[in-house]
């Protein structure tokens, strides 16, 4: 079960962001999707995995539309369904040369809608994948509360936002944890020490950090910190290159690899996104098995 809201994505490259009361030139704008829950959902639908997206309504509008082609392109099930009486979610990412992003977000009544959802289903998965960003985080409280409840495995996603006290009360219990969040390249060094103030926070068993091109790392109270690199690509772009990485790091895990494979093949699933259109299809195990074995031989040089 992927647990996130759902929105129509359309990204915009520029040579720059431009200051207050100036213009820039959109090179080339796409359509994808977002958050990071329906992406991840679809990566490991594309493995073969059978997945659940519990997610908001959308309309019936373009944007809708889009979001519905989308989810069958995928083969991405979900409990989102068309509401003639809904307005489309929709963000507006900006994607400038100097590899920063700015969004946009337009998240009408997501927040409500997202805290009445029906989580019954989640008794029966095999693990819960959760974006508890501050925006919906009361709607995430509740699934953090199911899957404590039933005892099921569950990968929290932050996306770079901060542990809150109301989240940090509920995850200090939770036997079944895993959490991840992303620094900028530029704080790549700060990924270590965020791992373990994750950790003291919370009972997690791992705390994932990302740090785009300078890679991944993980940490727990047992072993030392597990780095992994990033696989060289030429990057098109670096939307939902985190919810990649959680979707191949969900396989690994769910198939009972060791979490040092599982980000490896995080790293490859993040990589051959980064480095694709976003009309192309995802992965399959045998592409992020074959990029897998690259880091592995990078690793043992």
């Amino acid at each position: 079960m992927c647990v996130s809201y759902l929105a129509s994505a359309e990204l915009w490259h520029v040579p720059h962001f431009p200051e207050a009361n100036h213009g820039a030139e959109i090179r080339f704008a796409e359509h994808s999707i977002a958050a990071d829950g329906p992406m991840t959902a679809a990566v490991l639908a594309a493995l073969d995995v059978p997945t659940m997206l519990i997610a908001n309504d959308f309309g019936c509008d373009a944007d809708g539309r889009q979001v519905s082609e989308w989810l069958q392109r995928h083969g991405v099930q979900t409990t989102a369904a068309v509401n003639a009486g809904t307005v489309t979610p929709r963000v507006v990412v900006v994607a400038a040369d100097d590899d920063t992003r700015t969004w946009f977000a337009h998240l009408p009544g997501v927040a409500g809608s997202l805290e009445r959802v029906d989580l019954s289903t989640i008794a029966c998965a095999s693990f819960v994948y959760l974006d508890a960003y501050q925006l919906i985080e009361n709607a995430a409280l509740r699934v953090i509360r199911a899957t404590r409840a039933g005892g099921t495995p569950l990968l929290l996603n932050l996306g770079g936002s901060p542990l809150s006290d109301a989240l940090q009360l509920e995850l200090r219990n939770h036997e079944n944890l895993l959490i991840q969040t992303n620094v900028d390249d530029a704080a790549r060094y700060d990924a270590s020490e965020l791992a373990r103030q994750l950790l003291a926070h919370t009972s997690a068993e791992w705390a994932v950090v990302t740090a785009g091109a300078a890679g991944s790392l993980a940490a727990s109270r047992k072993q030392s910190v597990l780095a992994v690199p990033a696989f060289p690509v030429q990057v098109h772009h670096t939307h939902c290159a985190g919810a990649a990485f959680s979707g191949g790091l969900l396989y690994g895990l769910r198939e009972g690899m060791s979490i040092d494979r599982s980000m490896r093949l995080g790293a490859a699933s993040g990589a051959l996104r980064c480095t694709r259109h976003h009309s192309a299809p995802l992965p399959t195990l045998f592409e992020l098995e074959s990029i897998a074995a690259c880091l592995d031989r990078l690793a043992a040089d």
